[in-house]
């Protein structure tokens, strides 16, 4: 068992193969982050440092992490939005799904939803997605949606709501507070067109919709506190390439998002492809990165590698290797920073003793929630030391 990544050992490593043993002799690094040399990379860890040391009290940064289902379930970014927020003050919980989604969770916020359909850009083509790739749809008039944070809920909340409607109708989407009060929604509809509206509430916020509007992600911020907000904008079985599933204007509601840290954590999925498009998968990643630097140009971007990942009991998926070494390759190429989840993990086939100690799935490619949670730990650590050595 690796009880330390923070020095550099020699780790021997036995694999059982069929018939015989063959022992690996393998050297696992140190876990950090790593600035190929991102433009906006001291000023994020200046921001960071600001809230830390309380000089900035209206101050808000907002990481967000686009992802698969390492992300899906909001338990990596649960534990680092908890830990972040402990340190930096707490901002909020970032953006959401319009409704609850099934074999996906949050740690901070429920859902209770009545009459709705949900569309998913993982599994359709050529609709108008919004960011995240999920429409919430009323299968009937009067569908209705509650959404609750997990605990204290007796302070306003910023809500930014992402929505369509598919008629001039005005009455086709109303918002009320925790006092069951109509709050007034100051936009004009303009059919056909994703638009955000942003209003002040307590929560639980109660959704009321009727057939002819879409609802699309939703953010939630605590109103007018500083602190750091974690957001999870994830599918689960996501490749890199469901971006271009999404509307054409999706990277407006990015930049609305104002994010400082944009997290790229794909990649798993795209390593059991045995016939990947290593150019093509490294021009779609390039691609990706420039249209975040357009849409954010004030961000840093940090690509996170797919964590350690076996096919079966001895072998990697065919295109593991190819896909941590495009990932690399990139992150030098267009200068963001880099985190190598397998290299947190201890190296290679470490997930083996990640499911020994409880920490992984017997699939060997998902972790259990203590698995996510030390994951989100390391990253955090590493993350602190990174705004130390920049700030």
């Amino acid at each position: 068992m690796i009880k330390s990544l923070k020095y550099i050992i020699t780790v021997i490593a036995v694999t059982i193969t069929v018939g015989c043993s063959v022992a690996e002799s393998k050297t696992t690094t140190v876990s950090t982050i790593v600035d190929f040399g991102d433009p906006n990379a001291k000023q994020f860890a200046m921001r960071l440092k600001s809230l830390e040391d309380n000089k900035k009290t209206d101050q808000v940064v907002n990481i967000t992490q686009f992802g698969d289902s390492h992300s899906a379930a909001d338990f990596f970014t649960g534990e680092l939005r908890t830990l972040m927020q402990q340190k930096y003050g707490n901002a909020g919980i970032g953006w959401i799904t319009p409704v609850a989604i099934k074999g996906q969770s949050h740690a901070a916020v429920t859902w209770c939803s009545k009459n709705w359909n949900v569309l998913s850009s993982r599994t359709l083509s050529n609709l108008d997605f919004p960011m995240g790739g999920f429409i919430a749809k009323p299968n009937k008039d009067f569908a209705t949606i509650r959404i609750t944070p997990r605990g204290s809920n007796n302070k306003d909340w910023q809500v930014k709501l992402t929505f369509k409607t598919l008629k001039n109708n005005t009455n086709s989407l109303a918002l009320y507070d925790a006092n069951n009060h109509k709050i007034n929604l100051s936009n004009t509809p303009k059919s056909n067109t994703w638009q955000t509206a942003s209003v002040v509430s307590k929560m639980p916020l109660v959704i009321k919709g009727q057939k002819d509007i879409e609802l699309g992600g939703i953010w939630l911020t605590r109103y007018q506190q500083p602190g750091v907000i974690v957001s999870s904008i994830a599918t689960n079985g996501a490749k890199q390439t469901i971006w271009q599933k999404w509307g054409k204007d999706w990277f407006k509601e990015l930049s609305i998002s104002q994010s400082d840290l944009i997290i790229l954590e794909y990649g798993t999925n795209e390593s059991f492809d045995g016939a990947l498009d290593a150019n093509q998968y490294r021009k779609n990643l390039v691609n990706n990165i420039r249209l975040i630097r357009k849409t954010l140009p004030n961000a840093t971007i940090l690509i996170m590698t797919p964590p350690d990942t076996m096919a079966n009991e001895t072998n990697m998926p065919k295109s593991f290797a190819k896909i941590m070494d495009i990932q690399k390759q990139v992150a030098k190429s267009e200068k963001t920073l880099f985190w190598d989840w397998q290299v947190a993990m201890g190296g290679k086939y470490s997930i083996k003793q990640w499911r020994k100690r409880g920490l992984a799935r017997p699939d060997l490619v998902h972790q259990t929630l203590r698995g996510y949670k030390e994951s989100a730990r390391i990253f955090y650590a590493d993350l602190n030391e990174f705004v130390r050595k920049n700030s």
